[in-house]
């Protein structure tokens, strides 16, 4: 019975120390740090700048492939591959794909600021980065039989050029493959989802009735979601000035001659582009919204004028035109009519309805490459 007592006891003790065990590696697995993208990205630029010069270039290839699988976006990344398949003789073009030139735009856009103000802005890290990738290309540049591919992507990557698409368009003979990938990338850029913001500025000219209150300028902006066809907008915008002519309201029993005039428009609009390049697109323009003015011009009149304001649902409808200025930016015209009703029970008949004339200055916003 002693015998079996202790054997009793040796169990549970057991039994509780693996539980105890099991429970502090369940507990060390759950709350064990992960390296972030930032400390990999910190260690690479310690390791890959010793490896390069150790000539240990199978090592580089199996530390950027861990920096990689820890940071599959990282644009970084893929800069490293290019100058150390350079290095070895095995680049080619197939190791480009639709990220590359937004990659390499990123890179001369970072790589310059940070030749500008070189404390402002990068970490430790960051600033080592460029200094190894811009020391490896121009060490390529000169010591390597590069072709006039590599030659331009070292170039970039030393600051020499600035604007890679720019480079590449204006020389298209002279890298025709390379401008066949940019137009392939243009391609698919233009199909992809983006975000779209505006600011506007025009006029809103009204018909019938409602001529007697003049044309009046407006501004206001819209920010929206498209792709290469179909864009979905919401819109706000402002119209000032006092009205051409008074106009007569009926408040509690009473006429009132106004003048005063703030108009506004807020509502989702819909642009379908049947043409769409790169440079030039036009496509019908479309909306539902709330239309309206207010009438009242100081706050005296607040209380005898309520409602203070005249306003009315809006479906519009016309046509619009983008040309790009660069791949993001844009100016755009559009122009429109609008059905309206403007109830005013009791004064002036305001039937009518406005065209409205817009001038668009536009730029579209792209998922961003992967970069620190």
């Amino acid at each position: 019975m002693i015998a079996l007592r202790k054997l009793t006891c040796c169990l549970l003790f057991s039994g509780m120390l693996c539980a105890a065990a099991k429970a502090q590696s369940i507990q060390s697995e759950m709350t064990r740090a992960r390296p972030s993208c930032n400390d990999v990205f910190a260690n690479a630029m310690e390791v890959l700048p010793r490896l390069y010069r150790e000539k240990s270039f199978d090592s580089m290839y199996l530390a950027i492939g861990i920096w990689k699988d820890a940071c599959p976006a990282a644009a970084e990344i893929q800069v490293c591959y290019m100058l150390l398949a350079m290095e070895q003789g095995t680049f080619t073009l197939a190791q480009l794909d639709s990220s590359s030139f937004d990659n390499l735009r990123w890179y001369s856009t970072d790589f310059e600021f940070n030749q500008r103000y070189p404390t402002a802005y990068l970490q430790k890290q960051k600033a080592g980065f460029y200094h190894f990738c811009s020391t490896w290309a121009k060490l390529l540049l000169e010591d390597k039989k590069l072709d006039t591919n590599e030659q331009l992507i070292c170039k970039v990557l030393t600051g020499e050029i600035k604007n890679p698409e720019g480079e590449i368009k204006k020389n298209s003979s002279q890298y025709p493959e390379l401008m066949a990938l940019l137009k392939k990338q243009e391609d698919i850029r233009q199909k992809e989802v983006r975000g779209t913001y505006g600011l506007m500025t025009g006029a809103w000219i009204p018909t019938g009735n409602l001529a007697l209150l003049g044309v009046h300028p407006s501004v206001g902006g819209q920010f929206g979601i498209r792709n290469q066809h179909h864009e979905f907008d919401l819109t706000l915008q402002f119209r000032f000035a006092k009205s051409k002519d008074t106009y007569t309201v009926k408040r509690n029993g009473s006429y009132y001659d106004r003048d005063a005039y703030f108009g506004g428009y807020i509502g989702l609009d819909y642009s379908y582009y049947f043409f769409s390049k790169a440079k030039f697109e036009a496509g019908f323009a479309g909306g539902l919204a709330y239309d309206g003015f207010d009438i009242s011009g100081s706050q005296n009149d607040y209380e005898y004028l309520k409602p203070l304001s005249i306003g009315s649902f809006n479906a519009n409808g016309g046509l619009r035109m983008n040309v790009y200025v660069n791949r993001d930016l844009y100016i755009g015209l559009q122009g429109k009519y609008h059905w309206i009703n403007y109830a005013n029970p009791g004064g002036t008949n305001l039937n009518g309805d406005a065209i409205t004339i817009d001038l668009i200055f536009g730029f579209n916003v792209y998922h961003p490459a992967g970069h620190y």
